[in-house]
C-alpha cells in the first residue's frame, strides 16, 4: 500500500513497505507561515532550484540498497520557455503499480510530446497558483487532455491558516469547476483502490512542525 503525505505547499512525502521519498522540500520562511517538518525518506527530490522547493538537506536520508524506478521531464517554468524563472523538472514515479507525476512548478500548459508522456498516470500533484505557476484552469485544461484518475492541487494560499502566497483564491476558484472531489482534514491518505472513486483529493491539512 502506498501512502501520500502532504508537507505543505508543493512538498510530499510518499512510501510503501519497501522505500519513501520526499518531493521539493522547502526551507523555513519560504513560504508564510509554512515551517517544514522534521521527516526521513530513503530519497529526496527537487523540481528545480528556487528556495521554495530545494531544501533537500532538510530531509533525512535513510540509505538503501533498493531502487526507485522514475523519470524526469523537463518544461519551463514560465510562459517564456524559462527565461523568466528557468526550467523546471517534472518528475513521473513508479511504486506499487501506480504511476504518480509531481508537476514541481510548471508555469504553462506542456507541448503535445510532454503531454503524451503524462497519459495513463494513477495520481497527478500539480500547482495552481497560477502567477508562479500554471492555473487552476490551466491544471484542468491540461487534465482533460491527460485523463488522471486523481488529481491533487498544491502550490495555493490556504486562508484557514494563512499559509502560501496570495493567489486569488485559486483553490476556490478551483472546487468551483470541479464535482467529485474528496477535501481531507489529515495529511496522509492511503492510495487504496477506492479512493480512486474520486476524481480530486484536496487536502485541508499539512504536516509540519520544528526540527
Amino acid at each position: 500500500m502506498v501512502s501520500l503525505t502532504y508537507l505543505g505547499h508543493s512538498s510530499f512525502l510518499i512510501k510503501n513497505n519497501e522505500l519513501s521519498f520526499v518531493i521539493d522540500p522547502y526551507e523555513d520562511n519560504s513560504v508564510p507561515h509554512l515551517k517544514f517538518p522534521k521527516v526521513e525518506a530513503n530519497f529526496v527530490f527537487k523540481s528545480h532550484d528556487h528556495h521554495d522547493h530545494n531544501a533537500v538537506d532538510l530531509v533525512k536520508i535513510k540509505p538503501i540498497e533498493k531502487l526507485l524506478d522514475y523519470e524526469t521531464i523537463i518544461v519551463p517554468h514560465d510562459k517564456e520557455e524559462g527565461a523568466k524563472r528557468g526550467l523546471n523538472k517534472i518528475h513521473i514515479y513508479h511504486i506499487d503499480n501506480l504511476k504518480i507525476v509531481h508537476l514541481g512548478d510548471i508555469g504553462c500548459i506542456p507541448n503535445q510530446i510532454v503531454l503524451e508522456q503524462l497519459k495513463d498516470i494513477d495520481v497527478l500533484l500539480a500547482p495552481i497558483n497560477g502567477f508562479f505557476t500554471i492555473s487552476s484552469e490551466e491544471l484542468l485544461e491540461i487534465c482533460k487532455d491527460i485523463k488522471p484518475r486523481l488529481v491533487v492541487p498544491m502550490h495555493y494560499y490556504k486562508k484557514d491558516d494563512n499559509s502560501g502566497y496570495p493567489d486569488d483564491d485559486q483553490i476556490g476558484i478551483f472546487k468551483a469547476n470541479i464535482s467529485n472531489y474528496l477535501e481531507v482534514n489529515t495529511p496522509t491518505v492511503e492510495l487504496y483502490e477506492n479512493l480512486f472513486k474520486y476524481n480530486y483529493l484536496i487536502f485541508d491539512k499539512c504536516l509540519q512542525g520544528g526540527r
